[in-house]
């Protein structure tokens, strides 16, 4: 998978520019306030159809105009593909070869992207709401039935939150609500499945390569409250329709479903600790990156492609010797994106072999 070029119409402070890339790597080069990182966010946009930065897509738009709009080639399995976002007052619009798509959950996972940014840090210190956006972006991007599924379960999490509220522990529809259980469960079966298979994928990649830099012993704990290590259908469904019938008085107290995916978390255990709590801040940023070579090890697997790799501006925390053996674990098909504001964090023989935009 490959950007051929990009073409930005009135996107953050880019009213109009072009770009035809390099197969492997690009880097943007400019100083603080430039727009280097706008470049990066327009192809997370086009992938995701949603930035890194803002949740209020109206940010993205140049000031005082009233639309942007991002378009990009595509090569996929040697075949280009024309992509193209467009943002106004009016909404979003999305559209492959000019076939518009009604539902975001159809056009995502045909451009997949695997970001890297100072943000990341959050994935270790952050709140679990942050891990569980994280996630389900990537499992996302790797099968789109997933997003369908998960827009599903929340909006019956919605029905049964809104209930909920209106009723007393006394006085309540105990076979509505079992119907909403058996439905929440029947989409939550599915979330589970994915995520228990996007875990197991990452703890059987991450060790390998943490191993390239360290001896430590890295994993990732996938906490769900199922009291369950592995996916097992019968015993998740079970599990879940005992606990949700459990703890029904405590939901209508709160007004609020207390058990369920939408609860999950996962964490970075470091030699069977937190690392957020024992690392130095380098081992927690070269544990990021190598969680990213895992996504692309993971991508490879699961769609036959290669993702795009975007790199904001993340080198100096790590030592010249680091940054050259994290290069090495970049396979030479990936297609990279980097912003710098100099060259010098960056390896010389990547600057001799990249494609260099000096962003003003």
């Amino acid at each position: 998978m490959k950007l051929k070029n990009l073409n930005l119409s009135n996107f953050r402070n880019h009213e109009n520019i072009y770009f035809d890339f390099d197969d492997n790597i690009n880097i943007f080069l400019g100083n603080n306030g430039a727009g280097k990182t706008n470049i990066l966010e327009s192809i997370y946009v086009l992938a995701i159809t949603k930035s890194f930065r803002t949740s209020n897509d109206k940010n993205l738009i140049n000031f005082e105009k009233n639309f942007c709009k991002i378009e990009s080639t595509i090569l996929k399995n040697n075949i280009n593909y024309f992509f193209d976002v467009l943002i106004s007052s009016k909404g979003k619009r999305v559209s492959i070869n000019e076939n518009i798509y009604k539902k975001i959950s159809d056009y995502l996972s045909n451009l997949n992207v695997i970001l890297f940014s100072q943000d990341d840090i959050e994935l270790i210190k952050g709140s679990p709401s942050y891990r569980r956006k994280y996630i389900n972006i990537e499992i996302s991007q790797l099968n789109n039935k997933y997003l369908y599924v998960l827009n599903q379960y929340n909006l019956l999490l919605k029905n049964r939150n809104e209930y909920l509220k209106k009723v007393s522990i006394d006085n309540y529809d105990k076979f509505y609500i079992d119907i909403l259980n058996n439905q929440l469960m029947e989409k939550a079966l599915l979330i589970y499945k994915f995520r228990f298979d996007f875990f197991e994928k990452m703890n059987f990649f991450i060790k390998e390569i943490y191993n390239n830099f360290f001896s430590y012993n890295i994993s990732l704990k996938y906490i769900n409250n199922l009291d369950i290590d592995f996916y097992d259908e019968k015993k998740i469904s079970d599990f879940y329709l005992n606990k949700m019938k459990s703890n029904i008085k405590n939901d209508i107290f709160s007004g609020y479903t207390q058990f369920g995916p939408h609860k999950d978390d996962f964490e970075i255990l470091f030699n069977n600790k937190k690392l957020k709590e024992v690392g130095s801040q380098g081992q927690q940023k070269l544990f990021l990156f190598c969680f990213k070579i895992c996504e692309i090890k993971i991508f490879k697997l699961v769609t036959n492609d290669y993702p795009i790799l975007l790199l904001d501006d993340l080198f100096s925390d790590l030592d010249i010797e680091k940054r050259n053996e994290i290069f090495k674990l970049i396979n030479n098909e990936v297609q990279v994106f980097i912003s710098s504001t100099d060259l010098t964090s960056i390896n010389n023989e990547i600057i001799k072999s990249s494609k260099i935009f000096n962003i003003k």
